[in-house]
C-alpha cells in the first residue's frame, strides 16, 4: 500500500495517479488533532444513525460543516491534500460532499462503490479527487476504509470481488487521498470502539456538488468564511460564464448585497 511519512510530492502524485490512492501518514500535530477530535465530538453530539443501508445503520453523519468548521478547518485546507488535488483537477474546484462520520461498534462492511459514480460520465474522466481524515487509528477490526488498489483504471461495469479489497490502515491524523473512480467502502467495525472520519470530496467546478453547500451554508453566513473556504463553497466562478449572479462575479455580488 502506498504510504508516505513526510510527504514528498512527487511521489504521492506518482502513487495517486498509479495506484488511485495515497496514505499521507500523520499529517496533523498532537494539538491539531486533538482540537478536531473534540470539535468533532461536539458536532456528533446528538447525531443518531444513519437510516439506511448504505450510509450505516450504526453510522452517524454530520453535514452542513462549513458554517461550524471550526478546528477541522485546517484539514479542509491543507496544503498536501490541496497539492494533490490540484495537480488532478486544475486551480479552481468545489466541495462535493462534505461530512463527518461516526462508524460506531456492531457496523457492518458498507457497499463497494466509487464516488464519482454519481455523474454521468465516462470511466476515464477524473472528476473528482477526495480525501478521507482519520481521527480515530483506521484499523481492521473498527471498519478502517477498504480499497482497491488500481480499481479506478478499471472498465466500467466492472466490480471488485470480496478479495480484491483491502483495508487502507493508518494512524489518526493521516489523509487517504483517493480518485472518485477508486473502488472502496468503510468497512465492518468488529472492535468496541467508534471509528470516527472527516470525509471532503473535491470535484471539477462545472459539475453539480452532492451537497449545496451555498444552500446550506446561507448567504450571511457564506460571507463570514474565509476567502478560501468560500471558494471551495461554489463561489468560485468555473469561467468567465459559467458561475456567476446576475451578470457579477459571486465574490463581487456579495460585497454588493452585503452594503445594500
Amino acid at each position: 500500500m502506498a504510504e508516505i511519512d513526510g510527504v514528498d510530492r512527487s511521489f504521492a502524485l506518482a502513487a495517486l495517479q498509479d495506484n488511485g490512492f495515497v496514505v499521507l501518514r500523520a499529517l496533523l500535530s498532537d494539538a491539531e488533532l486533538a482540537a478536531a477530535r473534540d470539535h468533532a465530538d461536539d458536532l456528533l453530539s446528538g447525531a443518531g444513525w444513519s437510516d439506511n443501508d448504505f450510509d450505516g445503520r450504526r453510522t452517524r453523519r454530520v453535514y452542513s460543516l462549513l458554517s461550524r468548521a471550526g478546528s477541522l478547518e485546517p484539514l479542509l485546507l491543507h496544503p498536501e491534500v490541496h497539492h494533490l488535488v490540484t495537480a488532478g483537477l486544475g486551480e479552481v474546484y468545489q466541495f462535493g460532499m462534505l461530512f463527518l462520520s461516526a462508524v460506531d461498534p456492531g457496523q457492518g462492511a458498507q457497499q463497494p462503490h466509487f464516488d464519482a459514480g454519481v455523474y454521468p460520465l465516462p470511466r476515464e474522466v477524473e472528476a473528482e479527487i477526495n480525501v478521507i481524515w482519520a481521527l480515530d487509528d483506521f484499523t481492521p477490526s473498527n471498519g478502517a476504509t477498504l480499497i482497491a488498489p488500481g480499481s479506478h483504471l478499471w472498465t466500467a461495469g466492472r466490480r471488485p470481488q470480496p478479495q480484491e479489497l483491502v483495508p487502507a490502515i493508518m494512524p489518526a491524523g493521516s489523509a487517504l487521498v483517493y480518485s472518485g473512480r477508486l473502488w472502496h467502502a468503510a468497512g465492518h467495525n468488529s472492535a468496541e470502539t467508534t471509528r470516527r472520519a472527516l470525509i471532503c470530496e473535491h470535484v471539477l467546478p462545472w459539475l453539480r456538488p452532492a451537497d449545496n453547500h451555498i444552500l446550506a451554508t446561507g448567504i450571511d453566513q457564506l460571507r463570514g468564511l474565509t476567502p478560501d473556504l468560500r471558494r471551495l463553497a461554489g463561489v468560485a466562478p468555473a469561467s468567465d460564464y459559467l458561475g456567476f449572479v446576475a451578470g457579477q462575479d459571486l465574490e463581487q455580488w456579495l460585497r454588493q448585497a452585503s452594503s445594500d
